[in-house]
């Protein structure tokens, strides 16, 4: 049997009608079976985000994507949520570190600076907000 690479998207929320909030959006392609996704699913994922990275899912996260019941599976990180509370490198770094039992750390600084240069080119003379300061993590 083929073994199918599954997809995930990494990019910001389009807003819309519906998605009023700006997000850094990540989307796992769970299923290529389904007739609404083409070879990759891009064209699902395009329609609300505007993709900056993509990469394979590793055998783990394949083996989570086979007991969902979804097309995509999208995890979304607000850029108003009280924890990142408008910080580009406060969302940027959560992200970084939602990914790292998966994703080598080389990858996940690719993917984080494509992410930033996005941002930086869609919000021209954006600064980080006054005050804020990253809280430092430590190893268990």
């Amino acid at each position: 049997m083929e073994r199918r690479l599954l997809p995930v998207y990494y990019g910001w929320a389009k807003l819309n009608k519906i998605a009023k909030r700006e997000a850094l959006t990540v989307v796992f392609l769970n299923d290529f079976t389904s007739p609404r996704t083409n070879k990759d699913g891009y064209d699902g994922v395009t329609r609300y985000i505007d993709v900056c990275a993509m990469r394979y899912q590793t055998d783990a996260e394949r083996e989570d994507a086979k007991l969902c019941n979804r097309i995509y599976t999208v995890y979304s990180i607000f850029m108003d949520d009280k924890h990142i509370r408008g910080s580009l490198a406060a969302a940027l770094h959560a992200n970084f570190m939602a990914d790292k039992n998966n994703v080598s750390e080389k990858d996940r600084k690719e993917i984080m600076e494509k992410l930033k240069t996005h941002y930086i080119a869609t919000h021209r003379g954006y600064r980080e907000p006054r005050g804020y300061q990253l809280s430092i993590e430590f190893e268990d």
